[in-house]
């Protein structure tokens, strides 16, 4: 899918916010971090959240179904990675290293919720950055491995432990069709990761 921008005339990539062609051609928009979820997470995390729709008088009616056969999308400098949420709902942690930069991703399958980090955190009473690798605990808890700090996943923050107060940076993500994926990922890489061109979709 693309936009495009009258003032230039320059046809931009939606999903990684590029421009494809024209004035701005090899210019891009900052993505941010957002949140990909069904409503009911949504609301039950931010129960004063402000809707913003064109058909207030169906807010409450309208409902849209989910699927599971799209990848999650990364690009960090020059690598992109691509994941299978499905692979990675049932996962639930994924340590892994995009280019230079060590990420984690934490995916709820119950809620769907879906949020990437960098697994770098700074120890608040040395002030020393370590990398850390995350797992659940034997009870169900986000725990680092190196202090076995609990960790709240939806937000990057460390509940408990010898890291609490620690705060890991958010990584923006964009969801893709599957059989699209090799044309909406950067082209800087042969997609490393979970997800490449030889991949055999089930």
């Amino acid at each position: 899918m693309t936009w495009w921008g009258h003032q230039t005339e320059s046809i931009w990539s939606q999903p990684w916010g590029s421009a494809l062609a024209g004035l701005l051609n090899g210019e891009a928009l900052t993505l941010i971090p957002a949140s990909i979820v069904p409503w009911a997470t949504w609301v039950a995390d931010h129960p004063d959240s402000t809707v913003l729709t064109n058909f207030l008088h169906q807010s409450t009616r309208v409902v849209h179904g989910t699927r599971d056969d799209f990848v999650i999308g990364v690009a960090l400098g020059d690598s992109a990675v691509a994941y299978d949420y499905r692979t990675s709902a049932a996962e639930r942690i994924i340590n892994d290293t995009i280019g230079a930069h060590p990420v984690v991703v934490f995916v709820d399958p119950d809620t769907r919720d879906i949020q990437i980090f960098l697994r770098r955190a700074a120890d608040p009473a040395s002030g020393q950055t370590e990398e850390l690798t995350f797992k659940l605990d034997s009870s169900g808890r986000t725990v680092d491995v190196e202090t076995g700090s609990v960790w709240d996943s939806n937000r990057g923050v460390a509940t408990d432990g010898q890291l609490r107060g620690a705060t890991l940076q958010q990584i923006p993500w964009v969801p893709c069709l599957r059989l699209g994926v090799t044309g909406l990922l950067p082209p800087h890489d042969v997609l490393p990761g979970r997800v490449t061109r030889e991949t055999h979709w089930a």
